[in-house]
């Protein structure tokens, strides 16, 4: 019986006896290279409002989880119409308590909220909450910015914790901000204020003691 001998398997390879434009053309279907197709997803920068630990989300998401904690994040904008039952809200959007609403026992947590109705309860902001409607708060406040708008009669039962806060209406009870508290023309703040810096301009007031942070011991 005669010898069996395969055949060696060969492998095409580009040759310099190929035409200069056949063997660009074959250099160029073979160095394909993965990182030129890649798509650059638009991110942005969030705060978990569980473990307070920052991390980068696609921009467009309406949800996520943490990857510090694995929390799940709500990321969309909230509307609290009268009438709503909806007393807890846990979101990285905005929140608005619309006008005419009268809500109580309300717990927002959120990037910016905006209280054009009343609404009572603790809420806690990364942004900026701004209060256009007269309203009591029986909880607590916590937020990047507290404005309080002209005409406005605000009444701080556990008081607020802020960055800076702007007033334009009437604030009653206390202030403590990280940096500065500013009392526009009509504005009027009673209550003792602990804050970096006070600026009181004319035809504003602040009735109560003003105490800078380095002065408590």
């Amino acid at each position: 019986m005669p010898e069996y001998k395969t055949e060696p398997f060969i492998v095409p390879s580009i040759s310099g006896l190929l035409p200069v434009s056949e063997r660009n053309r074959r250099v160029a279907l073979t160095s394909y290279d993965a990182r030129e197709r890649k798509v650059q997803v638009p991110t942005r920068e969030v705060v978990c409002y569980e473990c307070g630990r920052r991390s980068h989300v696609p921009a467009a998401a309406l949800s996520a989880n943490c990857i510090h904690c694995h929390a799940h994040l709500n990321m969309t904008d909230v509307e609290l119409k009268p009438g709503s039952r909806r007393l807890t809200v846990r979101t990285l959007g905005n929140v608005t308590v619309l006008a005419d609403a009268v809500l109580s026992h309300l717990s927002i947590v959120c990037r910016n909220l905006n209280l054009e109705g009343r609404a009572s309860g603790s809420f806690r902001c990364s942004g900026s909450l701004i209060v256009a409607c007269s309203t009591r708060v029986e909880g607590s406040i916590e937020a990047a910015d507290l404005v309080v708008n002209k005409g406005v009669n605000l009444i701080l039962s556990q008081g607020a914790c802020v960055q800076n806060a702007t007033i334009h209406g009437r604030v009653t009870g206390r202030v403590s901000a990280k940096g500065s508290v500013h009392i526009l023309r009509g504005g009027e703040l009673c209550g003792d204020c602990t804050a970096s810096n006070v600026q009181v301009e004319q035809g504003g007031a602040h009735l109560g003691n003003w105490v800078r942070p380095n002065d408590i011991g």
